[in-house]
């Protein structure tokens, strides 16, 4: 009995050790694959950029006349019609000169007619033979120059009362208030160099992006664009208006000025994105984006489907948006790609392709 229960438990052990050094089955990854489609492609390009006035539509606005502001009537951000008045300035000197202007112009115009009258009783004179020639002469030559005071003067009058219109600082356009540098009080010469307030039009407002020289070569004036605002989400169509010619020295980029079909009231400086068709191509051989499964040097990576197994396969990728991806090379048509788990797919690993 005891050579039978040793024979019995060594069958068993070995038995026991032969399951033990069995191989597990390897387990499948279930994947979708899809094959390679020709497809109409429309080119797009996406920059970013923001909101600004038209060229010459954001000005800084000053007074005319030196003096101090008495009242400034807008305030930031504030919508303003074109004629509104922006601020007053004091207006007493520029009164004063009014005044002197037309006391000046008073006192020329009594000796234009006081010379006027001698000169008229010189003639009489003359010709009677009881005064010189040289007498109606000079008669003449002061009746002139009488005249002529006239006429500076009241220039000089014309010129102080339109100076007494310019007071009132008024905005050449609708638009809006974007800055105010000066209040009520404050004293300014009569220059640019003493702004008051910065109006930016709200008509006519353009969507200006950067882009680089490879880009700014892809798009054309008159092409149609989409902006999209990150402020509110709004969607507005507009059409390339103008592609700078030059790059800044600094930044290396150039200008796409996008004029906006229909602009109501926008907030100026808003950032937003613009896409802007470029070219139509069709028969563009692509794969959906969610077969690439990662970058290389000169292209990415997608995963193949073989009859049981996956093989990486490098390929050369052309135009992409945010559905399909351009195969330029690496692919046929008859290539089955992986769209699903392609960033944990290896080399040989064991796959069962979802129908």
């Amino acid at each position: 009995m005891n050579d039978w229960s040793g024979l019995l438990l060594a069958l068993v052990c070995c038995t026991a050790c032969q399951h033990a050094t069995e191989p597990e089955p390897e387990q499948k990854v279930r994947v979708h694959c899809v094959l390679p489609t020709r497809r109409s492609v429309d080119e797009r390009l996406e920059l970013r950029g923001h909101l600004e006035p038209p060229p010459g539509g954001d000005l800084p606005l000053a007074s005319q006349v030196a003096g101090r502001i008495v009242d400034v009537l807008v305030h930031e951000g504030q919508t303003v019609s074109a004629g509104q008045v922006l601020a007053d300035v004091d207006d007493l000197a520029t009164r004063d000169a009014v005044r002197q202007a037309e006391a000046a112009l008073a006192q020329a115009s009594a000796a234009a007619l006081n010379s006027n009258a001698t000169l008229q009783r010189t003639q009489a004179l003359v010709g009677r033979g009881i005064a010189a020639r040289q007498e109606l002469d000079d008669a003449t030559a002061k009746a002139e120059t009488d005249k002529q005071a006239v006429a500076a003067t009241r220039a000089a009058l014309d010129l102080a009362r339109h100076t007494l219109g310019r007071v009132q600082v008024r905005s050449p356009f609708g638009g809006v208030v974007t800055k105010l540098w000066r209040g009520s009080g404050a004293i300014v010469d009569g220059t640019a160099a003493t702004p008051i307030a910065q109006v930016a039009a709200a008509a006519g407002a353009e969507f200006v992006a950067d882009a680089i020289e490879a880009d700014l070569q892809r798009i054309g004036v008159g092409r149609k664009a989409t902006v999209s605002l990150a402020t509110d989400g709004a969607t507005l169509d507009g059409t390339i208006r103008a592609v700078s010619s030059s790059l800044d020295a600094a930044s290396g980029l150039g200008t796409v000025r996008i004029a906006l079909a229909s602009a109501p009231t926008l907030l100026m400086g808003a950032h937003g994105r613009v896409s802007i068709a470029t070219r139509h191509r069709d028969g563009v051989l692509s794969v959906p984006a969610e077969a690439l499964r990662g970058s290389v040097s000169d292209g990415a990576e997608v995963v193949l489907c073989l009859d049981d197994s996956a093989k990486i396969r490098s390929i050369g990728v052309g135009y992409r948006d945010q559905r399909w991806i351009e195969v330029v090379s690496g692919l046929t048509e008859g290539d089955r790609v992986a769209v699903d788990h392609v960033l944990g797919l290896d080399d040989g690993t064991a796959l069962s392709v979802v129908p």
